[in-house]
Protein backbone atom coordinates (compact mmCIF):
# COMPACT_ATOMS: atom_id res chain seq x y z
CA UNK A 1 0.00 0.00 0.00
CA UNK A 2 1.40 3.38 -0.89
CA UNK A 3 1.77 6.15 1.64
CA UNK A 4 -0.82 8.23 -0.23
CA UNK A 5 -3.56 5.65 0.28
CA UNK A 6 -5.54 5.49 3.49
CA UNK A 7 -7.45 2.43 4.54
CA UNK A 8 -11.21 2.91 4.60
CA UNK A 9 -11.46 2.01 8.27
CA UNK A 10 -8.91 4.63 9.29
CA UNK A 11 -10.41 8.12 9.75
CA UNK A 12 -8.62 10.99 8.10
CA UNK A 13 -6.67 13.08 10.62
CA UNK A 14 -6.42 16.83 10.51
CA UNK A 15 -2.93 17.59 9.31
CA UNK A 16 -1.01 20.65 10.40
CA UNK A 17 0.60 21.97 7.25
CA UNK A 18 3.04 24.80 7.80
CA UNK A 19 2.04 27.98 5.96
CA UNK A 20 4.48 30.66 5.05
CA UNK A 21 2.88 34.12 5.22
CA UNK A 22 4.26 37.59 5.07
CA UNK A 23 3.54 39.48 8.25
CA UNK A 24 2.04 42.92 7.75
CA UNK A 25 2.22 45.63 10.37
CA UNK A 26 -0.89 45.94 12.55
CA UNK A 27 -2.96 49.09 12.52
CA UNK A 28 -2.54 49.34 16.26
CA UNK A 29 1.30 49.37 16.16
CA UNK A 30 3.91 51.67 14.71
CA UNK A 31 6.67 50.38 12.46
CA UNK A 32 10.09 51.97 12.29
CA UNK A 33 10.60 52.79 8.65
CA UNK A 34 14.28 53.62 9.31
CA UNK A 35 15.13 50.12 10.55
CA UNK A 36 17.17 48.03 8.18
CA UNK A 37 16.71 44.83 10.13
CA UNK A 38 15.26 42.08 8.04
CA UNK A 39 11.76 41.14 9.01
CA UNK A 40 11.46 37.69 10.51
CA UNK A 41 9.39 35.15 8.70
CA UNK A 42 7.07 33.20 10.98
CA UNK A 43 5.13 30.06 10.41
CA UNK A 44 1.79 29.57 12.11
CA UNK A 45 -0.28 26.48 12.11
CA UNK A 46 -3.80 26.48 10.73
CA UNK A 47 -6.58 26.15 13.24
CA UNK A 48 -10.18 25.16 13.33
CA UNK A 49 -12.19 28.45 13.41
CA UNK A 50 -15.42 26.65 14.30
CA UNK A 51 -13.83 24.85 17.25
CA UNK A 52 -12.00 27.90 18.62
CA UNK A 53 -14.65 30.60 18.26
CA UNK A 54 -17.71 28.38 18.38
CA UNK A 55 -18.98 29.88 15.11
CA UNK A 56 -20.20 27.57 12.37
CA UNK A 57 -18.51 28.13 9.05
CA UNK A 58 -20.74 27.75 6.02
CA UNK A 59 -19.85 28.12 2.41
CA UNK A 60 -23.42 29.29 1.59
CA UNK A 61 -24.54 32.74 2.55
CA UNK A 62 -28.09 32.62 3.90
CA UNK A 63 -30.24 35.68 3.35
CA UNK A 64 -32.69 36.27 6.15
CA UNK A 65 -35.50 38.77 6.23
CA UNK A 66 -35.25 41.26 9.03
CA UNK A 67 -36.93 44.44 10.12
CA UNK A 68 -33.71 46.04 11.25
CA UNK A 69 -33.30 49.75 10.76
CA UNK A 70 -32.06 50.65 7.29
CA UNK A 71 -29.71 53.32 8.68
CA UNK A 72 -27.91 50.97 11.15
CA UNK A 73 -26.11 48.02 9.61
CA UNK A 74 -27.27 44.63 10.77
CA UNK A 75 -24.52 42.67 12.45
CA UNK A 76 -23.54 39.47 10.69
CA UNK A 77 -22.95 36.29 12.74
CA UNK A 78 -19.20 36.73 12.35
CA UNK A 79 -17.30 39.93 11.70
CA UNK A 80 -13.86 38.23 11.93
CA UNK A 81 -12.08 37.41 8.67
CA UNK A 82 -11.28 33.76 8.02
CA UNK A 83 -7.51 34.43 7.93
CA UNK A 84 -7.52 35.73 11.51
CA UNK A 85 -4.61 35.08 13.82
CA UNK A 86 -4.47 34.74 17.60
CA UNK A 87 -3.03 38.22 17.78
CA UNK A 88 -5.86 39.78 15.76
CA UNK A 89 -8.27 37.74 17.87
CA UNK A 90 -6.88 39.35 21.02
CA UNK A 91 -7.07 42.80 19.42
CA UNK A 92 -10.65 42.17 18.34
CA UNK A 93 -11.60 41.17 21.88
CA UNK A 94 -9.93 44.28 23.28
CA UNK A 95 -11.97 46.45 20.92
CA UNK A 96 -15.18 44.57 21.65
CA UNK A 97 -15.56 43.05 18.23
CA UNK A 98 -16.21 39.58 19.59
CA UNK A 99 -18.92 40.39 22.10
CA UNK A 100 -22.37 42.04 22.03
CA UNK A 101 -21.14 45.60 22.33
CA UNK A 102 -21.37 46.24 18.60
CA UNK A 103 -23.98 48.80 17.50
CA UNK A 104 -26.93 46.95 16.02
CA UNK A 105 -30.63 47.65 15.81
CA UNK A 106 -31.81 44.10 16.23
CA UNK A 107 -30.08 40.76 16.55
CA UNK A 108 -32.92 38.93 14.93
CA UNK A 109 -36.63 39.11 14.26
CA UNK A 110 -38.20 41.64 16.63
CA UNK A 111 -40.99 40.63 18.93
CA UNK A 112 -44.53 41.87 18.17
CA UNK A 113 -44.37 44.36 21.04
CA UNK A 114 -41.11 45.85 19.77
CA UNK A 115 -42.51 46.09 16.24
CA UNK A 116 -45.63 47.87 17.49
CA UNK A 117 -43.56 50.30 19.56
CA UNK A 118 -41.30 51.02 16.59
CA UNK A 119 -44.30 51.70 14.37
CA UNK A 120 -45.74 54.11 16.92
CA UNK A 121 -42.46 55.97 17.17
CA UNK A 122 -42.13 56.27 13.42
CA UNK A 123 -45.72 57.47 13.08
CA UNK A 124 -45.17 60.03 15.83
CA UNK A 125 -42.15 61.41 14.00
CA UNK A 126 -44.15 61.56 10.76
CA UNK A 127 -46.94 63.50 12.45
CA UNK A 128 -44.39 65.79 14.05
CA UNK A 129 -42.95 66.86 10.71
CA UNK A 130 -46.32 66.85 8.92
CA UNK A 131 -47.33 70.45 9.56
CA UNK A 132 -51.06 70.90 8.80
CA UNK A 133 -51.96 73.65 6.36
CA UNK A 134 -53.70 76.45 8.20
CA UNK A 135 -56.92 77.90 6.84
CA UNK A 136 -56.79 81.54 5.85
CA UNK A 137 -59.08 83.82 7.81
CA UNK A 138 -60.13 85.38 4.50
CA UNK A 139 -61.23 82.09 2.91
CA UNK A 140 -64.84 80.96 2.76
CA UNK A 141 -63.88 77.86 4.72
CA UNK A 142 -63.16 79.99 7.79
CA UNK A 143 -66.27 82.15 7.33
CA UNK A 144 -69.16 80.54 5.47
CA UNK A 145 -67.91 77.08 6.45
CA UNK A 146 -67.80 78.02 10.15
CA UNK A 147 -71.03 80.01 10.21
CA UNK A 148 -73.52 78.62 7.76
CA UNK A 149 -76.50 80.61 9.04
CA UNK A 150 -77.72 83.71 7.24
CA UNK A 151 -77.03 87.15 8.70
CA UNK A 152 -80.25 88.76 7.55
CA UNK A 153 -83.49 87.61 5.90
CA UNK A 154 -86.13 89.64 4.08
CA UNK A 155 -89.58 88.77 2.77
CA UNK A 156 -89.82 88.71 -1.00
CA UNK A 157 -93.43 88.27 -2.11
CA UNK A 158 -93.99 88.91 -5.78
CA UNK A 159 -90.38 88.36 -6.87
CA UNK A 160 -90.21 87.21 -10.47
CA UNK A 161 -90.19 83.43 -10.78
CA UNK A 162 -88.40 83.62 -14.10
CA UNK A 163 -85.10 81.78 -13.52
CA UNK A 164 -83.36 84.16 -15.94
CA UNK A 165 -84.55 87.36 -14.23
CA UNK A 166 -82.17 89.73 -12.40
CA UNK A 167 -84.57 90.87 -9.70
CA UNK A 168 -82.04 92.23 -7.17
CA UNK A 169 -78.93 94.43 -7.17
CA UNK A 170 -76.56 95.80 -4.50
CA UNK A 171 -74.92 99.21 -4.93
CA UNK A 172 -71.51 100.50 -3.89
CA UNK A 173 -73.33 102.81 -1.47
CA UNK A 174 -74.64 99.75 0.43
CA UNK A 175 -78.16 100.09 -0.90
CA UNK A 176 -80.15 97.16 -2.30
CA UNK A 177 -82.79 97.33 -5.01
CA UNK A 178 -85.47 94.67 -5.43
CA UNK A 179 -88.04 94.28 -8.22
CA UNK A 180 -91.49 92.98 -7.27
CA UNK A 181 -93.53 92.49 -10.43
CA UNK A 182 -94.02 96.08 -11.66
CA UNK A 183 -92.57 97.83 -8.58
CA UNK A 184 -89.00 98.56 -7.58
CA UNK A 185 -88.03 99.18 -3.93
CA UNK A 186 -84.76 100.38 -2.46
CA UNK A 187 -83.40 99.93 1.06
CA UNK A 188 -80.38 101.64 2.55
CA UNK A 189 -78.67 99.04 4.73
CA UNK A 190 -76.97 101.75 6.77
CA UNK A 191 -80.15 103.65 7.75
CA UNK A 192 -82.61 100.75 7.13
CA UNK A 193 -84.81 103.19 5.22
CA UNK A 194 -87.04 101.64 2.55
CA UNK A 195 -88.11 103.69 -0.47
CA UNK A 196 -90.54 102.86 -3.28
CA UNK A 197 -88.56 103.96 -6.32
CA UNK A 198 -90.98 103.46 -9.22
CA UNK A 199 -93.77 101.46 -10.80
CA UNK A 200 -94.03 100.55 -14.47
CA UNK A 201 -97.30 100.40 -16.34
CA UNK A 202 -99.07 97.11 -16.83
CA UNK A 203 -98.65 97.42 -20.61
CA UNK A 204 -94.88 97.67 -20.13
CA UNK A 205 -94.83 94.24 -18.52
CA UNK A 206 -93.12 93.25 -15.25
CA UNK A 207 -89.59 94.36 -14.45
CA UNK A 208 -87.13 91.72 -15.61
CA UNK A 209 -83.70 93.19 -14.78
CA UNK A 210 -82.30 95.95 -12.58
CA UNK A 211 -78.72 97.14 -12.00
CA UNK A 212 -77.03 99.94 -10.02
CA UNK A 213 -74.48 102.17 -11.67
CA UNK A 214 -70.97 102.12 -10.24
CA UNK A 215 -69.36 104.97 -8.32
CA UNK A 216 -69.40 107.92 -8.23
CA UNK A 217 -73.09 107.84 -9.22
CA UNK A 218 -74.04 104.65 -7.39
CA UNK A 219 -77.53 106.03 -6.72
CA UNK A 220 -78.48 105.65 -10.42
CA UNK A 221 -80.48 102.51 -11.21
CA UNK A 222 -81.32 101.07 -14.63
CA UNK A 223 -84.25 98.73 -15.25
CA UNK A 224 -85.61 96.72 -18.18
CA UNK A 225 -89.00 95.13 -18.73
CA UNK A 226 -90.27 92.10 -20.60
CA UNK A 227 -91.75 94.41 -23.24
CA UNK A 228 -88.36 95.93 -24.09
CA UNK A 229 -88.59 99.20 -22.12
CA UNK A 230 -85.30 100.48 -20.64
CA UNK A 231 -85.36 103.30 -18.09
CA UNK A 232 -82.95 104.94 -15.64
CA UNK A 233 -83.98 106.29 -12.23
CA UNK A 234 -82.30 108.45 -9.58
CA UNK A 235 -82.82 106.89 -6.14
CA UNK A 236 -81.97 110.12 -4.31
CA UNK A 237 -84.38 112.44 -6.10
CA UNK A 238 -86.83 109.64 -7.06
CA UNK A 239 -86.86 111.01 -10.60
CA UNK A 240 -86.63 109.51 -14.08
CA UNK A 241 -83.26 110.20 -15.69
CA UNK A 242 -83.53 108.46 -19.08
CA UNK A 243 -86.14 106.55 -21.03
CA UNK A 244 -85.12 104.30 -23.92
CA UNK A 245 -88.41 102.66 -24.86
CA UNK A 246 -88.13 102.58 -28.64
CA UNK A 247 -87.04 98.93 -28.84
CA UNK A 248 -89.73 96.27 -28.57
CA UNK A 249 -87.48 93.24 -28.01
CA UNK A 250 -87.74 91.88 -24.44
CA UNK A 251 -84.83 92.64 -22.16
CA UNK A 252 -82.38 90.04 -20.86
CA UNK A 253 -79.46 90.89 -18.60
CA UNK A 254 -77.95 94.37 -18.19
CA UNK A 255 -74.80 95.90 -16.72
CA UNK A 256 -73.22 99.35 -16.35
CA UNK A 257 -69.76 100.49 -17.51
CA UNK A 258 -69.45 104.06 -16.22
CA UNK A 259 -72.17 105.93 -18.17
CA UNK A 260 -72.73 103.15 -20.74
CA UNK A 261 -75.46 100.57 -20.11
CA UNK A 262 -75.32 97.24 -21.99
CA UNK A 263 -78.69 95.49 -22.42
CA UNK A 264 -79.26 92.00 -23.80
CA UNK A 265 -82.23 91.40 -26.07
CA UNK A 266 -84.38 88.41 -26.90
CA UNK A 267 -83.57 88.64 -30.60
CA UNK A 268 -79.83 88.17 -29.87
CA UNK A 269 -78.74 91.81 -30.00
CA UNK A 270 -76.87 93.67 -27.28
CA UNK A 271 -77.92 97.33 -27.10
CA UNK A 272 -75.50 99.95 -25.76
CA UNK A 273 -76.92 103.16 -24.23
CA UNK A 274 -75.16 106.22 -22.87
CA UNK A 275 -76.71 108.55 -20.29
CA UNK A 276 -75.32 111.48 -22.21
CA UNK A 277 -77.32 110.65 -25.37
CA UNK A 278 -81.06 110.09 -25.77
CA UNK A 279 -80.73 107.23 -28.24
CA UNK A 280 -78.96 103.91 -28.57
CA UNK A 281 -75.30 104.45 -29.42
CA UNK A 282 -74.35 101.00 -30.73
CA UNK A 283 -75.47 97.41 -31.25
CA UNK A 284 -73.42 94.25 -30.81
CA UNK A 285 -74.70 91.50 -33.08
CA UNK A 286 -73.46 87.94 -32.78
CA UNK A 287 -76.03 85.96 -30.86
CA UNK A 288 -79.06 84.34 -32.43
CA UNK A 289 -81.14 83.74 -29.32
CA UNK A 290 -82.08 85.52 -26.10
CA UNK A 291 -79.05 87.13 -24.41
CA UNK A 292 -79.34 86.36 -20.67
CA UNK A 293 -75.88 87.06 -19.30
CA UNK A 294 -74.29 90.51 -19.73
CA UNK A 295 -71.20 91.57 -17.76
CA UNK A 296 -68.48 94.18 -18.27
CA UNK A 297 -64.92 93.46 -17.16
CA UNK A 298 -63.67 95.57 -14.20
CA UNK A 299 -61.40 97.62 -16.47
CA UNK A 300 -64.22 98.21 -18.99
CA UNK A 301 -62.28 96.74 -21.91
CA UNK A 302 -64.43 93.68 -22.55
CA UNK A 303 -68.10 92.76 -22.45
CA UNK A 304 -69.00 89.10 -21.93
CA UNK A 305 -72.42 87.91 -23.10
CA UNK A 306 -74.15 84.53 -22.96
CA UNK A 307 -77.29 83.44 -24.77
CA UNK A 308 -79.98 80.77 -24.54
CA UNK A 309 -78.06 78.43 -26.88
CA UNK A 310 -75.03 78.38 -24.57
CA UNK A 311 -72.80 80.59 -26.73
CA UNK A 312 -70.46 83.00 -24.92
CA UNK A 313 -69.05 85.98 -26.82
CA UNK A 314 -66.50 88.57 -25.73
CA UNK A 315 -66.96 92.09 -27.10
CA UNK A 316 -63.83 94.27 -27.33
CA UNK A 317 -64.84 97.81 -26.40
CA UNK A 318 -61.74 99.41 -27.94
CA UNK A 319 -62.05 97.61 -31.29
CA UNK A 320 -65.87 97.80 -31.26
CA UNK A 321 -65.97 94.15 -32.32
CA UNK A 322 -65.96 90.65 -30.92
CA UNK A 323 -62.74 88.92 -29.98
CA UNK A 324 -61.90 86.13 -32.39
CA UNK A 325 -59.77 82.99 -32.61
CA UNK A 326 -58.77 82.90 -36.24
CA UNK A 327 -62.01 83.54 -38.05
CA UNK A 328 -64.27 82.36 -35.22
CA UNK A 329 -65.98 84.69 -32.77
CA UNK A 330 -66.96 81.96 -30.34
CA UNK A 331 -64.77 81.69 -27.26
CA UNK A 332 -66.78 79.34 -25.08
CA UNK A 333 -69.71 77.01 -25.61
CA UNK A 334 -72.09 75.52 -23.06
CA UNK A 335 -74.68 72.86 -23.73
CA UNK A 336 -77.37 74.92 -22.03
CA UNK A 337 -78.45 78.56 -21.55
CA UNK A 338 -75.85 80.87 -19.97
CA UNK A 339 -76.97 83.43 -17.40
CA UNK A 340 -74.12 83.46 -14.86
CA UNK A 341 -71.01 85.47 -15.83
CA UNK A 342 -68.34 86.91 -13.55
CA UNK A 343 -65.00 88.64 -14.18
CA UNK A 344 -62.09 88.24 -11.79
CA UNK A 345 -61.24 91.48 -9.94
CA UNK A 346 -57.58 90.50 -9.35
CA UNK A 347 -56.58 89.01 -12.73
CA UNK A 348 -57.36 90.91 -15.88
CA UNK A 349 -59.14 88.87 -18.56
CA UNK A 350 -60.12 85.96 -16.31
CA UNK A 351 -63.83 85.19 -16.65
CA UNK A 352 -66.15 82.44 -15.39
CA UNK A 353 -69.40 81.39 -17.05
CA UNK A 354 -72.09 78.97 -15.89
CA UNK A 355 -74.74 77.01 -17.77
CA UNK A 356 -78.15 75.70 -16.84
CA UNK A 357 -79.93 72.49 -17.89
CA UNK A 358 -78.72 70.36 -19.58
CA UNK A 359 -75.20 71.78 -19.19
CA UNK A 360 -74.73 72.47 -15.49
CA UNK A 361 -71.04 73.30 -15.83
CA UNK A 362 -68.77 76.21 -14.90
CA UNK A 363 -66.10 77.23 -17.41
CA UNK A 364 -63.14 79.42 -16.47
CA UNK A 365 -60.84 80.92 -19.10
CA UNK A 366 -58.56 83.90 -19.73
CA UNK A 367 -59.45 85.97 -22.78
CA UNK A 368 -55.78 86.96 -23.13
CA UNK A 369 -54.62 83.33 -23.33
CA UNK A 370 -57.56 81.46 -24.83
CA UNK A 371 -56.83 79.37 -27.90
CA UNK A 372 -58.07 76.30 -29.68
CA UNK A 373 -55.37 74.19 -28.00
CA UNK A 374 -55.94 75.62 -24.52
CA UNK A 375 -59.44 74.66 -23.41
CA UNK A 376 -61.03 76.35 -20.37
CA UNK A 377 -61.17 74.85 -16.89
CA UNK A 378 -64.47 73.03 -16.38
CA UNK A 379 -66.31 72.30 -13.11
CA UNK A 380 -69.16 69.87 -13.66
CA UNK A 381 -72.10 70.11 -11.25
CA UNK A 382 -75.13 68.62 -13.12
CA UNK A 383 -77.03 71.48 -11.47
CA UNK A 384 -78.38 74.80 -12.71
CA UNK A 385 -75.73 77.49 -12.27
CA UNK A 386 -77.71 80.70 -11.66
CA UNK A 387 -74.97 83.18 -10.65
CA UNK A 388 -71.20 83.46 -10.15
CA UNK A 389 -69.06 85.78 -8.01
CA UNK A 390 -65.28 86.03 -7.64
CA UNK A 391 -63.89 86.95 -4.26
CA UNK A 392 -62.02 90.26 -4.08
CA UNK A 393 -59.72 89.02 -1.30
CA UNK A 394 -58.69 85.49 -2.31
CA UNK A 395 -58.65 83.17 -5.30
CA UNK A 396 -62.09 81.65 -4.77
CA UNK A 397 -65.26 81.54 -6.86
CA UNK A 398 -68.81 81.31 -5.51
CA UNK A 399 -71.65 79.75 -7.48
CA UNK A 400 -75.35 79.54 -6.68
CA UNK A 401 -77.47 76.66 -7.84
CA UNK A 402 -80.97 75.40 -8.37
CA UNK A 403 -82.26 71.93 -9.15
CA UNK A 404 -80.01 69.01 -10.12
CA UNK A 405 -80.23 66.07 -12.49
CA UNK A 406 -78.39 62.87 -13.28
CA UNK A 407 -76.04 62.31 -16.19
CA UNK A 408 -78.61 60.21 -18.02
CA UNK A 409 -81.23 62.95 -17.62
CA UNK A 410 -79.13 65.37 -19.67
CA UNK A 411 -80.64 63.71 -22.75
CA UNK A 412 -84.10 64.98 -21.80
CA UNK A 413 -85.62 67.79 -23.84
CA UNK A 414 -86.88 69.45 -20.66
CA UNK A 415 -85.60 69.56 -17.06
CA UNK A 416 -86.74 66.60 -14.95
CA UNK A 417 -89.79 66.97 -12.76
CA UNK A 418 -89.56 67.57 -9.03
CA UNK A 419 -90.10 63.86 -8.33
CA UNK A 420 -87.28 62.88 -10.68
CA UNK A 421 -84.84 65.50 -9.41
CA UNK A 422 -81.98 64.02 -7.35
CA UNK A 423 -80.41 65.77 -4.36
CA UNK A 424 -76.69 66.47 -4.60
CA UNK A 425 -74.30 68.70 -2.61
CA UNK A 426 -74.90 71.41 -5.24
CA UNK A 427 -78.72 71.34 -5.10
CA UNK A 428 -80.15 74.73 -4.00
CA UNK A 429 -76.76 75.63 -2.57
CA UNK A 430 -74.06 78.26 -2.45
CA UNK A 431 -70.78 76.57 -3.31
CA UNK A 432 -67.30 78.05 -3.14
CA UNK A 433 -64.53 76.68 -5.38
CA UNK A 434 -60.80 77.30 -5.19
CA UNK A 435 -58.82 78.54 -8.19
CA UNK A 436 -57.01 77.15 -10.13
CA UNK A 437 -57.48 73.71 -8.52
CA UNK A 438 -61.30 73.99 -8.90
CA UNK A 439 -61.74 72.03 -5.67
CA UNK A 440 -64.98 72.46 -3.77
CA UNK A 441 -64.26 74.26 -0.50
CA UNK A 442 -67.70 74.49 1.09
CA UNK A 443 -71.35 74.06 0.11
CA UNK A 444 -74.21 75.58 2.10
CA UNK A 445 -77.89 74.98 1.44
CA UNK A 446 -79.43 78.28 2.48
CA UNK A 447 -82.88 77.84 0.97
CA UNK A 448 -85.40 75.05 0.73
CA UNK A 449 -85.93 75.88 -2.96
CA UNK A 450 -83.80 76.92 -5.90
CA UNK A 451 -81.62 80.03 -5.73
CA UNK A 452 -82.52 81.99 -8.85
CA UNK A 453 -80.21 84.97 -8.42
CA UNK A 454 -77.63 86.54 -6.10
CA UNK A 455 -75.57 89.72 -5.81
CA UNK A 456 -72.35 90.57 -4.01
CA UNK A 457 -71.93 93.46 -1.59
CA UNK A 458 -69.60 96.45 -1.88
CA UNK A 459 -67.17 94.92 0.63
CA UNK A 460 -66.74 91.83 -1.56
CA UNK A 461 -67.51 89.57 1.41
CA UNK A 462 -71.30 89.25 1.71
CA UNK A 463 -73.83 87.73 -0.68
CA UNK A 464 -77.58 88.25 -1.02
CA UNK A 465 -79.44 85.23 -2.42
CA UNK A 466 -82.94 85.24 -3.91
CA UNK A 467 -85.30 82.26 -3.85
CA UNK A 468 -88.58 83.09 -5.65
CA UNK A 469 -90.27 79.81 -4.72
CA UNK A 470 -89.45 80.39 -1.06
CA UNK A 471 -90.18 84.14 -1.44
CA UNK A 472 -87.20 85.04 0.73
CA UNK A 473 -84.00 87.04 0.36
CA UNK A 474 -81.09 86.09 2.61
CA UNK A 475 -77.68 87.57 3.24
CA UNK A 476 -74.67 85.36 4.04
CA UNK A 477 -71.16 86.23 5.13
CA UNK A 478 -68.98 84.27 2.71
CA UNK A 479 -65.52 85.85 2.98
CA UNK A 480 -63.72 88.24 5.30
CA UNK A 481 -61.60 91.23 4.44
CA UNK A 482 -57.96 91.11 5.57
CA UNK A 483 -57.49 92.42 9.11
CA UNK A 484 -59.77 92.68 12.10
CA UNK A 485 -61.87 95.43 10.54
CA UNK A 486 -63.99 92.79 8.79
CA UNK A 487 -65.25 91.42 12.11
CA UNK A 488 -66.13 94.91 13.31
CA UNK A 489 -68.04 95.58 10.10
CA UNK A 490 -69.97 92.33 10.46
CA UNK A 491 -70.96 93.13 14.04
CA UNK A 492 -72.07 96.61 13.06
CA UNK A 493 -74.04 95.27 10.11
CA UNK A 494 -75.81 92.74 12.32
CA UNK A 495 -76.83 95.49 14.77
CA UNK A 496 -78.14 97.76 12.04
CA UNK A 497 -80.20 95.09 10.27
CA UNK A 498 -82.86 93.20 12.11
CA UNK A 499 -83.78 89.69 11.04
CA UNK A 500 -87.40 89.49 10.08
Amino acid sequence: MSSDQVPPSTPRQACAVPLTVKRTPSRTTFSNTLSTRKRRRVSIPSFDLEAELGIPVSTELAVEETDADRFVAFRSPSSIPLHTTPRTNRIAKSFGLLDDRVLTYAEGPASPSETKLRSLLRRSVTELFNIPRSTSSVSAKANLGARKQFVMALDGPGISRDPFAFSMTWSRANCIGVAFRSDVYCQNLETREIVHLCRVLADDGPVHSIDWRDQPQSHILGLGTTSGKVRVWDALSLSLVADWSGDGSPVGGMHWNESVLAVGRKDGRVSLYDLRTPEEIREAKGHKRHVHGVKWSPDGKYLATGDHSGNVHIWDQRAANYLTIGDKKLLAKHNGPVKAISWSPWQGGLVATGGTFPDGAIQIFDVNKISTVSPPLVIGTYTNVTSLHWSSHCKELLSTHGSSWTKSQTLYDYPPSAKETPTTPFTNSMTVHSYPSCERIVSVVGHSAAIAHSCIGPDGCSIFTVSPAEETIKMFRVWAAPGSQAKDDEQGLARKNAIR
